[in-house]
């Protein structure tokens, strides 16, 4: 069952799990001020234990606290948010991670949701913008865009993603790549166009993650819908292993066993006083 707080209960828990290494790390991707830095699992560990509830969802996002804005994304109820209330939310936003959440798990659900999407891709503003193609890619994985004219949507986006903002940029490629995966139809043509685009994400590909380039993430994420691996992943994988010091390598499973291994042989030794007698 839920649990009732009030806001300012929620505002005193959030700072209390505040911990300054993950605030500092969030500073460092844009949140440049009212942030605790609370771990997002904590935020989701208390939005399961407030459940649904609109009223603080809303409360929670008028504070401007970073986290608390996380942990509205949680609570609002899609269906209960109009237009202007939606556009309210969003088009104020500088953070890019923060449009994200607010889109993927509330606004992609709302009733309203198509209407802002047609109305911040055809928009000027770089995040709302940004918003309307992730909004898109949403809708399109969902199976929502029943009238979409996908043909339509890719010469779009092979015309527009060139030229645009680098943030928009990343909203229009996100989109590129979910009609790859989630229309079979259209996969093949996807790669084609993300092939034409080539390789516009100049940043370094961080360890663990998938490239940007949409033929390479579009391969990857349906290789592992198989069970497979790609052959960027196993190159990368083994660049990993091969830079790990002795040892690191080695499975968890492994380690425990030559553990063990050394410790019983330990046993067997008789010690220094044993062999003088």
């Amino acid at each position: 069952m839920p649990k009732t707080m009030s806001l300012s209960q929620v505002m005193k828990l959030l700072e209390s799990h505040g911990d300054e290494k993950v605030r500092q790390r969030y500073v460092r991707d844009g949140v440049v001020d009212n942030v605790f830095g609370v771990l997002l699992g904590k935020i989701r560990s208390l939005a399961a234990t407030l459940g649904t509830n609109h009223g603080l969802g809303l409360e929670l996002w008028g504070t401007g606290n970073h986290d608390a804005r996380i942990l509205a994304c949680m609570l609002l109820d899609p269906a209960a948010l109009t237009e202007k209330e939606a556009r309210g939310l969003l088009e104020p936003l500088s953070n890019p991670n923060l449009v994200d959440e607010l889109v993927g798990r509330v606004l992609v659900h709302a009733p309203v949701a198509s209407r802002l999407q047609e109305k911040w891709m055809d928009g000027s503003k770089e995040l709302p913008r940004r918003a309307g193609w992730k909004l898109l890619a949403g809708r399109i994985a969902r199976g929502l865009e029943k009238e979409l004219d996908v043909g339509a949507t890719l010469e779009r986006i092979e015309r527009e993603l060139p030229d645009a903002p680098y943030r928009v940029k990343e909203g229009i490629n996100f989109c590129l790549v979910w009609i790859g995966l989630h229309l079979p139809a259209y996969t093949s043509e996807a790669i084609a166009i993300g092939e034409r685009l080539g390789r516009w994400d100049p940043r370094p590909i961080p360890k663990g993650c998938t490239s940007s380039y949409a033929p390479e993430w579009i391969a990857a994420a349906l290789a592992l819908r198989k069970g497979e691996k790609t052959e960027a992943r196993k190159a990368m994988e083994a660049a990993a292993k091969a830079k790990a010091p002795r040892g690191e390598g080695k499975p968890a499973v492994a380690k425990a066993k030559v553990a063990s291994a050394r410790k019983k042989s330990a046993a067997k030794k008789p010690s220094a006083r044993t062999r003088a007698r």
